[in-house]
């Protein structure tokens, strides 16, 4: 996922354009941003803290809630009402995913350097020494999604040349390209025995990291081809030699949750623009750890960034760019509630927990006002 845009927050680093090159609805959610005070309509709603920037993720454990916030880089827990660090990341850096074990003897949390690149998950177990998983040289060294192939898969461009040139010089490289080197682990989940799951949106994958920190991989996620028609050429702004181009963008995996049975379930962005211009295009898949398939159970979300295992089989979905979170049930897909810019969930008996992004300069990454953690009763 080389050629993904990046800015200085992680949201925007895992939902940038992958190759039109476009503005990003997350760089259009900036500049025409809500007030990430969560505003939950039609719910019962409780704020449990209103001063974080940026909670990529929730965690759930012994009546106590986690979350990490990228703005700040930190782990924090809120233990009786109160919020407390326990862990920081990098700076310049973000913390994004976070899990707790189901016993809440352990959590762990990935983390990004910017200064360097360098990628991590930290798995800290009380009365032991942290174990640090090398997720970025692991990328390096072995490139899972190396043999996928993104970008242009089938030109019916009535000028193939030119569609070739728009595409490519919009990728700043070739219009049809490999699975690069890349690594921006974005989500946790627990496995049990030790192990955790790990979503890396930048290598397009789930890894499995044991208890010792070895890493292995569980699922390369697939490309997200879609034929560029002239009307989405038009809406996007792009020359219309593109039109009739089927492009494969990449899959972006956002957030692991393990299920029923030992399955995985896994959101994912569509790997470009979520403006309309292409259409509303975020999914869920199911990932089978053991024979490493994924199926594609739905789609059509706008900006999903997290999903959350609920009762009866229900999976709840933020939908950054649609400010709502969605409940996906046999099939069907509803709306559970409405929420300013939400970024993070995790369900427990009948309550969602939602983390809202707040307002953040993307040029300097400085909060502008703050998001909140909200318990709602959907």
């Amino acid at each position: 996922m080389s050629r993904r845009l990046r800015t200085t927050t992680a949201v925007v680093a895992a939902c940038a354009t992958a190759a039109l090159g476009l503005t990003t609805a997350v760089g259009a959610s900036a500049s025409t941003s809500r007030a990430a005070t969560a505003a939950a309509t039609k719910a019962w709603s409780q704020t449990l803290d209103d001063t974080v920037g940026a909670p990529f993720a929730i965690a759930l454990a012994k009546g106590d809630v986690w979350y990490t916030d990228g703005a700040a880089s930190t782990v924090n827990r809120i233990h009786h009402g109160k919020s407390m660090v326990v862990a920081h990341g990098p700076m310049p850096g973000e913390v994004a995913g976070l899990a707790a074990s189901a016993d809440g003897k352990s959590y762990a949390y990935t983390t990004t350097d910017y200064s360097n690149g360098a990628t991590t998950l930290t798995i800290r177990t009380a009365g032991k020494a942290p174990v640090v998983a090398d997720l970025s040289t692991y990328e390096q060294r072995h490139n899972p999604d190396g043999w996928r192939t993104y970008g242009i898969v089938k030109n019916e461009s009535s000028d193939p040349q030119c569609a070739r040139d728009v595409l490519g010089g919009l990728t700043g490289g070739q219009a049809t390209y490999k699975g690069g080197i890349d690594s921006h682990p974005y989500a946790v989940a627990s496995l049990g025995n030790g192990a955790w799951a790990v979503a890396d949106a930048g290598g397009n994958d789930i890894l499995k990291v044991d208890r010792h920190g070895r890493i292995s991989v569980i699922a390369v996620l697939p490309p997200q081809p879609i034929l560029l028609t002239a009307e989405m050429v038009t809406a996007a702004g792009l020359p219309p030699c593109v039109a009739g181009v089927t492009y494969a963008f990449e899959p972006v995996p956002t957030d692991v949750e393990r299920g029923e049975r030992g399955m995985l379930w896994v959101s994912t962005l569509p790997g470009g623009p979520e403006d309309p211009s292409l259409g509303a295009r975020g999914s869920v898949y199911m990932v089978n750890p053991w024979n490493h398939s994924s199926t594609r159970r739905a789609t059509g979300f706008l900006g999903a960034t997290d999903l959350a295992l609920g009762s009866h089989g229900a999976i709840y979905v933020t939908e950054l760019f649609a400010g709502k979170v969605s409940k996906l049930q046999n099939g069907r897909i509803t709306t559970a509630a409405e929420i300013s810019s939400p970024l993070s969930v995790e369900a427990w008996g009948g309550y969602l927990y939602v983390g809202s992004m707040g307002q953040i300069d993307q040029q300097t990454g400085e909060v502008k006002s703050p998001g909140a953690i909200t318990k709602i009763r959907p």
